[in-house]
């Protein structure tokens, strides 16, 4: 079994998004790029998450969202991304491409809340190109309604 990743981890912060696709060979290479794309999450850093999610072939999907196109997808990031404020990593799974994690995503708006989630991500050629995320959605489709 794995054991958790936290931050500054050797797939944490220092590993930055600067290293680029060739720095990410070898067995953990899809582990330190969804890693990296966490880090990038929590630091509010879009031009990182940006050059970390293939610019094409990209899909998300989670309960309160479905998007095929990288630019979507990043400007939902920015929109919703706000109320993070940090991401505790309690698990780790990784076969080959595929990494998924068991989160805790600290979000607030008004008051501090703690979601768990899992997230299931695929890398080729050093960047991810499906996302899939799974958390309850009930309070989040309240903030984040379309109005469709």
């Amino acid at each position: 079994m794995s054991a958790p990743l936290s931050a500054g981890s050797p797939a944490g912060p220092s590993a930055g998004p600067s290293a680029g696709a060739s720095a990410d060979a070898g067995p953990n290479a899809a582990l330190r790029v969804v890693e990296r794309y966490l880090d990038a999450l929590v630091a509010h850093d879009h031009d990182a998450v940006a050059a970390l999610i293939a610019p094409t072939g990209f899909s998300y999907l989670s309960p309160i969202a479905r998007i095929d196109d990288t630019t979507a997808f990043l400007n939902y990031i920015m929109m919703t991304g706000g109320i993070l404020r940090g991401i505790s990593r309690r698990h780790v799974f990784v076969d080959g491409d595929h990494v998924c994690h068991w989160l805790v995503l600290e979000t607030q708006v008004s008051e501090r809340v703690s979601t768990r989630a899992a997230q299931w991500a695929t890398v080729q050629d050093g960047q991810i190109v499906q996302i899939e995320l799974l958390f309850d959605p009930h309070r989040w489709r309240l903030l984040f309604e379309t109005g469709d």
